[in-house]
Protein backbone atom coordinates (compact mmCIF):
# COMPACT_ATOMS: atom_id res chain seq x y z
CA UNK A 1 0.00 0.00 0.00
CA UNK A 2 1.31 3.58 -0.58
CA UNK A 3 1.78 5.73 2.02
CA UNK A 4 2.06 9.60 1.31
CA UNK A 5 5.44 10.99 2.10
CA UNK A 6 6.38 11.35 5.50
CA UNK A 7 3.90 9.12 6.78
CA UNK A 8 4.71 5.46 7.81
CA UNK A 9 2.08 2.21 7.53
CA UNK A 10 0.74 0.95 10.36
CA UNK A 11 3.22 -1.00 12.13
CA UNK A 12 3.46 -3.17 14.72
CA UNK A 13 5.79 -5.26 12.84
CA UNK A 14 8.83 -4.60 15.19
CA UNK A 15 7.43 -6.48 18.15
CA UNK A 16 9.17 -9.87 18.32
CA UNK A 17 6.54 -10.59 21.42
CA UNK A 18 3.02 -10.04 19.52
CA UNK A 19 3.96 -12.02 16.76
CA UNK A 20 5.49 -14.69 18.73
CA UNK A 21 2.00 -15.00 20.29
CA UNK A 22 -0.05 -15.07 17.17
CA UNK A 23 1.99 -18.02 15.85
CA UNK A 24 1.91 -19.79 19.19
CA UNK A 25 -0.84 -21.96 18.91
CA UNK A 26 -4.84 -21.09 17.40
CA UNK A 27 -5.76 -20.28 21.01
CA UNK A 28 -3.63 -17.82 21.37
CA UNK A 29 -4.18 -16.18 17.88
CA UNK A 30 -7.95 -16.04 18.07
CA UNK A 31 -7.36 -14.51 21.60
CA UNK A 32 -4.79 -11.34 20.26
CA UNK A 33 -6.99 -10.98 17.57
CA UNK A 34 -9.92 -10.52 19.94
CA UNK A 35 -7.88 -8.53 22.70
CA UNK A 36 -6.72 -6.01 19.47
CA UNK A 37 -9.80 -5.78 17.58
CA UNK A 38 -12.56 -5.61 19.53
CA UNK A 39 -11.36 -5.39 23.41
CA UNK A 40 -8.81 -2.85 23.15
CA UNK A 41 -10.71 -0.03 20.53
CA UNK A 42 -14.17 -0.47 22.90
CA UNK A 43 -12.18 0.40 26.19
CA UNK A 44 -9.84 2.98 24.56
CA UNK A 45 -12.35 4.61 22.34
CA UNK A 46 -14.82 5.10 25.75
CA UNK A 47 -11.96 6.30 27.37
CA UNK A 48 -10.61 8.73 25.58
CA UNK A 49 -13.02 9.90 22.96
CA UNK A 50 -16.43 9.15 25.30
CA UNK A 51 -15.05 10.42 28.41
CA UNK A 52 -12.03 12.55 27.87
CA UNK A 53 -12.91 14.14 24.57
CA UNK A 54 -16.57 14.81 25.32
CA UNK A 55 -15.51 16.35 29.10
CA UNK A 56 -12.96 18.42 27.31
CA UNK A 57 -14.98 19.27 24.53
CA UNK A 58 -17.64 21.14 26.81
CA UNK A 59 -14.86 23.32 27.74
CA UNK A 60 -12.97 24.43 24.40
CA UNK A 61 -13.69 23.86 20.77
CA UNK A 62 -13.80 20.08 19.71
CA UNK A 63 -11.07 20.67 17.27
CA UNK A 64 -8.42 21.68 20.53
CA UNK A 65 -10.11 18.76 22.28
CA UNK A 66 -9.33 16.26 19.69
CA UNK A 67 -5.66 17.73 19.41
CA UNK A 68 -4.99 17.39 23.09
CA UNK A 69 -6.76 14.25 23.71
CA UNK A 70 -4.52 12.35 20.41
CA UNK A 71 -1.54 13.43 22.11
CA UNK A 72 -2.76 11.79 24.92
CA UNK A 73 -3.62 8.91 23.19
CA UNK A 74 -0.18 8.58 21.43
CA UNK A 75 1.62 8.85 24.69
CA UNK A 76 -0.04 6.42 26.54
CA UNK A 77 1.03 4.04 24.18
CA UNK A 78 4.56 4.33 25.07
CA UNK A 79 5.83 3.68 21.64
CA UNK A 80 8.47 6.77 20.32
CA UNK A 81 9.11 5.58 17.33
CA UNK A 82 5.05 5.19 16.34
CA UNK A 83 3.92 8.31 17.93
CA UNK A 84 3.25 10.14 15.15
CA UNK A 85 1.45 7.88 13.61
CA UNK A 86 -1.03 6.66 16.82
CA UNK A 87 -1.11 10.68 16.96
CA UNK A 88 -2.95 10.87 13.56
CA UNK A 89 -4.91 8.04 14.35
CA UNK A 90 -6.36 9.66 17.24
CA UNK A 91 -7.31 12.46 15.55
CA UNK A 92 -8.95 10.42 12.86
CA UNK A 93 -10.79 8.97 15.66
CA UNK A 94 -11.37 11.93 17.49
CA UNK A 95 -13.15 13.79 14.22
CA UNK A 96 -14.89 10.70 13.37
CA UNK A 97 -16.78 10.73 16.89
CA UNK A 98 -17.14 14.35 16.95
CA UNK A 99 -18.45 14.41 13.45
CA UNK A 100 -21.04 11.49 14.10
CA UNK A 101 -21.75 12.39 17.76
CA UNK A 102 -21.27 7.94 17.89
CA UNK A 103 -18.81 6.15 19.59
CA UNK A 104 -20.01 3.52 17.02
CA UNK A 105 -17.79 4.83 14.42
CA UNK A 106 -14.58 5.53 15.96
CA UNK A 107 -14.64 2.04 17.38
CA UNK A 108 -15.14 0.59 14.12
CA UNK A 109 -12.15 2.60 12.34
CA UNK A 110 -9.71 1.62 15.57
CA UNK A 111 -10.58 -1.90 15.31
CA UNK A 112 -10.17 -1.81 11.61
CA UNK A 113 -6.76 -0.17 12.02
CA UNK A 114 -5.52 -2.76 15.05
CA UNK A 115 -6.60 -5.30 12.66
CA UNK A 116 -4.42 -3.68 9.91
CA UNK A 117 -1.84 -4.20 12.20
CA UNK A 118 -2.05 -7.35 12.95
CA UNK A 119 -1.97 -8.58 9.50
CA UNK A 120 0.85 -6.43 9.13
CA UNK A 121 2.83 -8.17 12.03
CA UNK A 122 1.75 -11.39 11.19
CA UNK A 123 2.82 -10.93 7.39
CA UNK A 124 6.33 -9.69 8.10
Amino acid sequence: MLWPVGWSSPTAVNNPILKEILLSSNISEIACILVYCIVTPLLEETVYRGFLLTSLASTMKWQQAVIITSAIFSAAHFSGENSLQLFIIGCVLGCSYCWTGSLSSSIVIHSLYNALTLTITLLS
